[in-house]
C-alpha cells in the first residue's frame, strides 16, 4: 500500500475462507447495498476479479505455435474521486482505468468460477474483459455505469 493511501475494505463478493466459515454459522458480512453506500461515503473498496486484457495480455503457448491470453486474478480498487486501479494478484501488473466508463454484461460463463459474471468494460484507453463476483455486480455497475454504444 502506497504512502497516503487508505486501506481498502473487501467488497461483499470478495470472500476469504474465514468469510465462508462465518456465513456457515449464520454470521453475515456486508451486503452489496452497504458497499454502494460505503463507496458513496468515501470508503475505498477492493473487488476481486479476473481479466485477460487489463494491464496487457499475458500470452501462453498451447502448442504448435499457438498462443492464447491467460486469465489473471487481481483486484479492482474503487475510491470516490479517484480513477479505479486494477492490480494483478501477484503484483506484477497494474493499470489505472481512465473515464469515461461503460460496462455491460457479456452473458458468457467464467470457466471454473460459477459465482462470477463476465463484463465488457469500456474506458478511455480501450475495451477490456472483466469478471467479478455476482454479489459485486451491482457495485461495479454503479461505479462504471452502463455501456454507451
Amino acid at each position: 500500500m502506497g504512502q497516503g493511501m487508505t486501506a481498502a475494505r473487501r467488497s461483499a463478493g470478495t470472500e476469504t475462507g474465514l468469510d465462508v466459515l462465518l456465513r456457515w454459522v449464520w454470521i453475515r458480512r456486508r451486503t452489496p447495498a452497504q458497499d454502494i453506500e460505503d463507496f458513496r461515503n468515501g470508503q475505498p473498496l477492493q473487488v476481486v476479479g479476473f481479466t485477460k486484457s487489463i494491464g496487457g495480455a499475458v500470452m501462453v503457448s498451447v502448442g504448435r505455435g499457438k498462443q492464447i491470453a491467460r486469465i489473471r486474478q487481481g483486484y479492482l480498487r474503487l475510491v470516490v474521486g479517484e480513477e479505479p486501479v486494477w492490480s494483478d494478484r501477484r503484483g506484477s501488473r497494474s493499470a489505472t482505468l481512465r473515464p469515461p466508463f461503460g460496462v455491460k454484461p457479456t452473458g458468457e460463463k467464467v470457466p471454473a468460477a460459477p459465482k462470477f459474471e463476465r463484463y465488457e468494460l469500456v474506458t478511455a484507453d480501450g475495451t477490456y474483459d472483466l469478471a467479478v463476483p455476482k454479489r459485486d455486480a451491482e457495485l461495479v455497475r454503479y461505479v462504471f455505469g452502463p455501456a454507451r454504444n
